[in-house]
């Protein structure tokens, strides 16, 4: 069952439960604009990762040679490109998904040669290229979720696997470009049966694209220094710290550190997160950023489309026995553990866009089902109409779990929210 549920109700439901707070990033857009408009620092961003980055390999030889090669590649060749070009690089993509939803046939073949898969709630590789192709005709490519361009990529070497008659890549088209570029070098790493995941993580144009995203994200620092955030004088600290500590337990889909400059060191971050002066390698890569006050490290981000970034990758890096390498845990075993060791009973999600991100719902539906919490619920505070009818969908969506675990999780009590309340109430002078 559902039902909207208003600020008395909110504070009450939080104060007599054992409670958490998960946001995504429409938390961190209330302290600066900036957060919510990564597609405008993307020429300063590719700046930086021509000028600033820093790349760093350790493994064996052919692993590293790889790894650089195609990285350096993709630098050279998009160092000296215009702000026009940099863009054109998205519309380009943008035409390349358009090509493939065009072409049933390939489609069809896609299917038979179980190159595109369906999870177990029913996302499949195709569903996001539907999406990219939808939002980028109605609406243009700054309004495409940034996670969902690496499918294009993964469409892009499957395609390229068929060697099919009856298509053709599209022409004069600076997307397909850089993925030649990114993939210059011939050492091949993994079997042949694996071969098209590493072509996709493994091509300089992925990395070059981590790169951009996170150094947008980061925003010259802002996503660590609380007093470079833009919005902080209209805000009311005092009130968000109250507010947050009312929680047992914080969890950030988030990179930055603006909950931890509130409340202190007791946030968990699930996507990854940015470190100061310190270099990590995950997979055996190290990214990060030189800038004005020192280092930032973001080798862990999980920048992405799920089936590869969030899914395939973490799984990969764990089984490494690289001694480099951090230990990222899986998703679920954070969630679970979490759940099960405080006894929670109770989720806000805020600022979060269900978009490419059911495996967190899934996660704690299934956390609460491992921990066998009496009475769990569910607060999703909603920012349009638009996001609580998505929320409301894919929550009935994503409930394909054995016939035990879907009895259990149809009895989650689920409750909406306005975000304009909450912010009214905690965030705002």
């Amino acid at each position: 069952m559902s039902n909207e549920i208003n600020i008395l109700q909110f504070n009450e439901y939080i104060d007599k439960n054992k409670s958490v707070f998960l946001c995504g990033n429409g938390f961190s857009m209330n302290f600066d604009t900036d957060f919510g408009r990564i597609y405008d620092k993307l020429l300063s961003s590719h700046k930086n990762v021509i000028y600033n980055s820093s790349y760093g390999v350790k493994a064996n030889k052919n692993f590293t040679r790889k790894c650089m090669e195609n990285f350096q590649s993709v630098k050279k060749f998009l160092r000296n490109i215009s702000e026009d070009y940099l863009y054109g690089i998205f519309n380009d993509a943008l035409i390349f998904a358009e090509s493939i939803i065009e072409n049933k046939k390939l489609i069809e073949v896609l299917w038979e040669e179980k190159l595109i898969t369906k999870l177990g709630f029913g996302l499949s590789q195709i569903d996001i290229l539907y999406q990219i192709c939808e939002v980028g005709k109605n609406k243009g490519i700054t309004y495409v979720n940034i996670e969902h361009w690496t499918i294009l990529i993964y469409f892009y070497f499957a395609i390229k696997k068929l060697n099919l008659n009856y298509y053709e890549f599209p022409s004069n088209n600076s997307f397909i470009t850089v993925l030649k570029v990114g993939n210059k070098s011939p050492i091949k790493l993994l079997p042949q049966e694996q071969q098209i995941y590493e072509e996709v993580t493994f091509n300089g144009f992925t990395t070059y694209y981590r790169f951009l995203f996170s150094i947008a994200i980061f925003s010259n620092g802002k996503a660590l220094d609380m007093s470079m955030l833009s919005n902080i004088n209209n805000l009311d600290m005092e009130s968000i710290k109250n507010f947050l500590n009312k929680f047992d337990l914080l969890l950030s889909l988030n990179y930055d550190k603006i909950m931890e400059n509130i409340v202190g060191d007791r946030v968990e971050h699930f996507h990854g997160e940015f470190v100061k002066n310190k270099t990590e390698y995950v997979s055996s890569q190290s990214l990060g950023l030189n800038y004005e006050n020192g280092y930032v490290s973001f080798s862990d981000i999980l920048i992405g489309d799920f089936f590869i970034f969030k899914a395939f990758l973490p799984v990969v890096n764990n089984f490494s026995k690289n001694p480099y390498n951090k230990k990222v845990p899986h998703f679920s075993d954070i969630m679970d553990t979490l759940i099960k060791d405080n006894s929670i009973n109770n989720i806000v999600i805020f600022g979060m866009n269900i978009e490419n991100d059911q495996h967190v719902l899934r996660n704690i539906m299934l956390a609460f089902y491992f921990s066998q919490q009496i009475n769990p619920q569910i607060i999703y505070c909603y920012f349009t109409p638009e996001e609580k009818r998505d929320f409301e969908e894919q929550f009935e969506a994503v409930i394909t779990f054995s016939p035990e675990v879907n009895k259990y999780v149809k009895n989650i009590n689920v409750s909406y929210i306005k975000t304009q309340e909450v912010l009214k109430e905690y965030f705002q002078k």
